[in-house]
C-alpha cells in the first residue's frame, strides 16, 4: 500500500478548508507549469538538440507535484513529473516497489533514454484528474522493440489496475494490438493516482513515455503510420528496381545492393513496430529479435556492395581485404545469431560496431576516385556524409547518450533513406557504363566487321561481304523475281597502272566503283572482289529482259573518252543457279567467253544466241 500523501495545515483554519486551499493551489500551479512548458516546448522544437538539452533540462530537472491532466492539454510527456527506481537484479515485486516509494529518484538529463541497463527499471508518476475532465488517456510507451513493459495503477490504499504490455507479446494478444506499447487508462474526475511503469528488456532502454487524448493519440498515429508506410514503400520501390535490374543485368553489384536494401527496410520496420503490427505478427522471435537481425544483414550486403562499386581490389588490396573480412563477420555474426550461438546484446553490439566501418574504410578510396572525375565515388560520398551522422545519432540514441525526440529516433531511417537513394544514383551510373561500354564494344564489333567485309581502297563490298549479304538475297530469288549477278572486269586496267602508276590506277578503281554506284538502287549490292573485278547483284528483276537491260547501262558507263572499258558476264538466279559460288562461276565463265570474243562486251552465262554489244 503507498503511504497517503502529505497534508499541509494552515493556522487558524479548519483541516477540510486547509485542504480545499492547498489543492487548489497545487492544482493552479500545476496548469501554471504546464502552459508555461507548453510555451516553451513551441520555441524549443525550432533549436538544436544540445541547445533545447541546455535550455530544457534545467528548467525541467527539479519539476515536482503530480500530473495534472487537464484535457486543454492533448499530451503530457511523463518524464516531467516522473522519479525512476533501478532494480538491477530484477527482483522486486510491485508489493515491494509500493513499499519503498521513497526510494524513487529523479531521472537523469536524458529522461526517457536510460541506455543499456542490466536488470529492469521502474517509474513512478503522480497523477492529478481535475474535477470535470474525462479522464481518459492512452498510455504510449512508443518503442517497440522493448521486452516487457508492465503497468500498475495505483489509488495509493490498493492497486487497481495492471497490464503486461512488451514485444514477447503477439500484437493481436495485447491490450490494444498496436505497433507500440499501447494502454487505455479510464481515471475518475477530481481523483489522484500513482501510475508505475515496469521496464526491463535486453537492448537499449529507450522509453518515450506519454499520456495523450484519444484524438491526440489517433492524430500522431495515423502519422506515424503515413511515415514508416511512405519509408517502407520507397525501400520496397527500390528494392523491386534493384531485382529487376540484377535479373536483367547478371551484375552481383545489384544483388548485394538489394541484400543491403532489405536489411535495412526491414530494420526499420522492427525499430517503428510495423513491422510486427503488419508484415511478420505471427512470428514472436522476428519481433524480439529483428533489429539486430536486419541491422547485421544490411551492414553485410553494404560492405560487400561498395567493395565493387568503388572497385576498391583495384586501388587499394588491403582496404578491400578489411572490407571482405568485415562483410563476412556481419553474415556471420546474423547467421550465429539466428543460430543461437551469441545473445541479442552481442548482436547489436557487432552491428553497432561495424555501422560506421564502410565509410571510414573506403573514403580516402573514394576521395582519390573522385578527384580522378568518377561520379560514382561523388555519389557514395554524397550518400555516406548524410549517413555518417545518421549513424551517430542512432548509436548515440542507443548508447545513451542522445535525448530522445522526433529528430532522434527518426534521423538514422532518413539518413537511410537518403542514402539509398544516392546508392540508386550509384547503380545508375554503373547502368550508364555497361550501356557505355557495350556501346563501344558494339562499336568496335561493327568497326572490325566493316573492316573484314570492305574494300578499304573503294569502301564497296569485298568478297568476304558479298558471300555474307548474296545468300539472303538469293533465298528470295523467283521466276517472277530474278536476281542477277553481274561479274565486270576492266579493260586495260593494268597498262594505267604501269604507265601511270599505282596511285593512277587506285583513283581510276576508285572513279569505277562511284560511276557503278550511280547506276542501281542504294538497295542493290555493289562489290569488289580484288583487282579490277567488280559485282552488281541486282534483286526483284521482273524478266530476262530487264537484266539485260541493266547489264547494257552498266556497260555503257565506261563509254567515257580517256577511261578504260569493261566487259560484263552475268548469271541469273534461280534460273542459272541457286548459290553465291555457282552464279559467281556462271557469270566469270560468260565473262571469260566476252574477253576471248573481243571485250568490252555483255554476255550472259550458257546462253552462246545472246549478242555481242560493242
Amino acid at each position: 500500500m503507498l503511504p497517503a500523501a502529505p497534508t499541509l495545515k494552515f493556522p487558524g483554519l479548519p483541516d477540510e478548508i486547509g485542504l480545499k486551499i492547498d489543492e487548489n493551489r497545487m492544482c493552479a500551479q500545476s496548469l501554471a507549469w504546464h502552459h508555461l512548458r507548453h510555451h516553451i516546448a513551441v520555441v524549443c522544437r525550432r533549436l538544436p538538440w544540445w541547445l533545447l538539452l541546455a535550455v530544457w533540462w534545467p528548467l525541467t530537472a527539479g519539476a515536482q507535484g503530480p500530473l495534472v491532466l487537464d484535457d486543454r492539454i492533448a499530451v503530457h510527456d511523463l518524464w516531467q513529473h516522473a522519479t525512476v527506481l533501478e532494480d538491477r537484479e530484477a527482483r522486486l515485486s510491485l508489493a515491494d516497489v509500493l513499499a519503498r516509494r521513497d526510494d524513487f529518484a529523479a531521472a537523469g538529463p536524458l529522461k526517457g533514454n536510460l541506455g543499456r541497463r542490466t536488470g529492469a527499471v521502474w517509474l513512478r508518476v503522480p497523477l492529478q484528474v481535475p474535477a470535470g475532465a474525462s479522464g481518459r488517456w492512452m498510455l504510449n510507451v512508443d518503442y517497440a522493440p522493448l521486452d516487457q513493459v508492465q503497468v500498475a495503477l495505483s489509488d495509493g490504499a490498493r492497486v487497481e489496475r495492471e497490464a503486461a504490455l512488451g514485444d514477447h507479446i503477439d500484437v493481436a494478444d495485447r491490450a490494444l494490438p498496436a505497433r507500440s506499447h499501447l494502454l487505455m487508462l479510464d481515471l475518475p474526475p477530481g481523483a489522484q493516482r500513482e501510475l508505475f511503469i515496469r521496464v526491463q528488456t535486453v537492448g537499449s532502454m529507450l522509453v518515450p513515455a506519454t499520456l495523450s487524448t484519444p484524438a491526440a493519440y489517433q492524430q500522431a498515429e495515423a502519422a506515424e503510420q503515413a511515415l514508416q508506410g511512405l519509408m517502407a514503400g520507397m525501400g520496397l520501390c527500390l528494392l523491386v528496381y534493384t531485382l529487376v535490374q540484377w535479373g536483367m543485368l547478371r551484375d552481383p553489384m545489384f544483388g548485394l545492393y538489394a541484400l543491403a536494401l532489405l536489411g535495412t527496410t526491414a530494420f526499420f520496420a522492427a525499430l517503428s513496430g510495423v513491422g510486427p503490427q503488419h508484415v511478420w505478427g505471427a512470428s514472436t522471435w522476428l519481433t524480439r529479435n529483428g533489429p539486430p537481425l536486419f541491422i547485421l544483414i544490411g551492414v553485410c550486403g553494404a560492405f560487400f556492395f561498395v567493395l565493387r562499386a568503388l572497385q576498391v581490389r583495384q586501388s587499394s588490396p588491403r582496404v578491400a581485404a578489411v572490407i571482405a573480412l568485415s562483410g563476412a563477420v556481419a553474415g556471420l555474426a546474423a547467421l550465429a545469431f539466428v543460430a543461437g550461438l551469441i545473445g541479442y546484446t552481442t548482436a547489436q553490439a557487432i552491428g553497432m560496431a561495424l555501422g560506421p566501418l564502410p565509410l571510414l574504410l573506403v573514403l580516402p578510396t573514394a576521395y582519390r576516385r573522385l578527384r580522378g572525375g568518377d561520379r560514382a565515388a561523388a555519389y557514395v560520398l554524397a550518400g555516406w556524409g548524410v549517413y555518417s551522422v545518421g549513424v551517430i545519432v542512432i548509436v548515440g540514441l542507443l548508447a545513451g547518450w542522445f535525448p530522445l525526440g522526433f529528430w532522434t529516433l527518426h534521423g538514422f531511417q532518413f539518413a537511410s533513406m537518403l542514402e539509398m537513394v544516392m546508392w540508386m544514383m550509384v547503380l545508375g551510373q554503373r547502368v550508364h557504363d555497361i550501356r557505355r561500354n557495350a556501346t563501344q564494344v558494339q562499336g568496335e564489333h561493327d568497326r572490325m566487321h566493316s573492316l573484314a567485309h570492305t574494300d578499304a581502297l573503294t569502301g564497296l563490298l569485298n568478297r568476304r561481304g558479298l558471300e555474307t549479304v548474296l545468300p539472303a538475297q538469293l533465298a528470295q530469288a523467283s521466276a517472277q523475281q530474278l536476281l542477277a549477278v553481274f561479274l565486270l572486269d576492266l579493260d586495260g586496267f593494268k597498262q594505267v597502272n604501269d604507265s601511270q602508276g599505282h596511285d593512277a590506277g587506285d583513283a581510276l578503281l576508285q572513279d569505277v566503283a562511284r560511276r557503278l554506284r550511280l547506276q542501281v538502287r542504294g538497295t542493290d549490292l555493289v562489290c569488289r572482289l580484288g583487282g579490277d573485278e567488280f559485282v552488281v547483284a541486282v534483286p526483284g528483276l521482273a524478266a530476262i529482259a530487264d537484266a539485260q537491260a541493266l547489264g547494257q547501262k552498266l556497260l555503257a558507263c565506261f563509254d567515257v573518252p580517256g577511261s578504260v572499258g569493261a566487259t560484263i558476264g552475268y548469271a541469273l538466279s534461280p534460273l542459272d543457279d541457286r548459290t553465291t559460288a555457282g552464279l559467281l562461276k556462271r557469270a566469270d565463265d560468260a565473262l571469260y567467253a566476252g574477253k576471248q570474243a573481243g571485250k568490252h562486251c555483255l554476255r550472259r552465262a550458257a546462253v552462246p544466241a545472246v549478242a555481242d554489244t560493242h
